[in-house]
């Protein structure tokens, strides 16, 4: 989740207005709000129709979270620096009113007072601009830290590029975040950039005894005892080239080096062989709840993304982004290891059947109403709202 925290304030001002960003690493266009993630190359089928990549990825902006505009602004006033007037006299601005008809829908005021505050928006531009230099400014100046000398990349790896050109210093850095109680302990996420995954890898890697044949399931007892998706985990020490295995998966060994050119790696999925994937990686629509263990309520929603919906509720909770005051108060005084994400159903569409978004999002809309229903996560009982029913993410 750190990582989808990195994007967010990493991104540029024109990244943040189109909210979604493209990862050069990974080739994938990132979408800012949730993570979901869009492969270049990739096409993507949306309501009947076929998208690049990137496209895919604003319409799923549009779609999924509405304007930027109107998601930014809902963000705390500590971000922001806007008072609550401000924020709502922009969404007037924004929606093209002019003052006259704000000062109606204000039931108060005067068009000069509403002048008056659009002149000090155009100051706070001004700051915000001469800010943004200033720091800009600040940053070019300061002395660059001495490189440290680079890693060899490791003679398995099936893309040795400069993606993988790393220093001791940050291999060693990553060692430590990604295993906290040393390299043979357990593995606490499995990073999202490639860099990040080779090092993580060659760590995973180590745990395999060299010139010996192993089962599938062997590999993933093994790969289990430092991190649970070993689906995952399995696949990458394939495609990254520091294992080999049969066709038919009855056998697997460490690859060595042999001298000879490196295989070039395998391509990601496509098409239904990437439903699959996405689907072993936790990427399916359906109803999930959101559960405090600590008193018993919880939060209950449908999405078309349990993954992308995890992301999007541990990066506002983490950050006080998000709009649910109850379930971040509960989340502060708690803290996130009493707070348990539970796939309740998970969407399937009907066999043979085409179904586009908008039906998904129809029968996803079902699914939580009837949980809603059964679980009546309001009041004392949860963190919904009874506004939210049947509401879409």
């Amino acid at each position: 989740m750190r990582e989808l925290v990195e994007l967010f304030w990493d991104a540029s001002v024109e990244e943040m207005k189109r909210g979604y960003v493209f990862e050069a690493d990974s080739e994938h266009f990132i979408c800012l709000v949730c993570n979901e993630r869009f492969e270049k190359g990739v096409v993507y089928p949306r309501d009947s129709r076929y998208y690049e990549a990137e496209k895919a990825a604003a319409l799923h902006l549009a779609d999924e979270h509405g304007s930027m505009f109107d998601y930014l602004l809902q963000l705390d006033k500590k971000l922001t620096g806007l008072s609550d007037l401000q924020k709502q006299l922009l969404r007037m601005f924004y929606a093209g009113m002019n003052d006259k008809d704000i000062v109606t829908e204000l039931n108060g005021g005067s068009a000069s007072t509403i002048r008056n505050h659009r002149f000090m928006l155009r100051e706070k531009e001004k700051q915000a601009k001469l800010f943004l230099v200033l720091m800009e400014l600040l940053n070019e100046k300061k002395t660059p830290r001495a490189k440290s000398k680079a890693m060899p990349v490791s003679h398995t790896a099936t893309e040795p590029d400069n993606r993988f050109a790393i220093t001791e210093d940050e291999r060693q850095s990553i060692v430590n975040k990604y295993f906290p109680n040393g390299p043979e302990g357990e593995l606490v996420e499995f990073p999202r950039k490639d860099k990040r995954k080779f090092v993580v890898l060659t760590q995973l890697i180590n745990r395999f005894e060299r010139k010996k044949r192993y089962s599938e399931k062997e590999v993933n007892e093994i790969i289990e005892s430092a991190y649970d998706d070993f689906v995952t985990i399995r696949r990458y020490l394939i495609d990254f080239g520091f294992m080999d295995r049969l066709d038919d998966g009855s056998e697997y060994w460490v690859k060595e080096p042999d001298g000879e050119q490196p295989k070039q790696a395998v391509g990601r999925p496509r098409g239904k062989a990437k439903e699959k994937a996405d689907t072993e990686a936790g990427a399916q629509a359906g109803v999930f709840r959101l559960i405090n263990r600590a008193n018993g309520k919880m939060l209950v929603e449908s999405t078309a993304n349990m993954h992308g919906a995890w992301n999007r509720l541990r990066f506002g909770l983490q950050t006080g982004l998000l709009d649910n005051p109850e379930l971040q108060r509960d989340w502060n005084e708690y803290g996130e290891q009493q707070f348990e994400f539970e796939v309740l159903d998970v969407w399937k569409p009907e066999e043979g059947a085409e179904t586009n978004t908008k039906e998904r999002r129809l029968q996803l809309k079902e699914m939580e109403r009837l949980r809603l229903e059964e679980l009546q996560p309001y009041g004392e009982r949860g963190y919904n709202s009874p506004a939210s029913k049947g509401k879409f993410r």
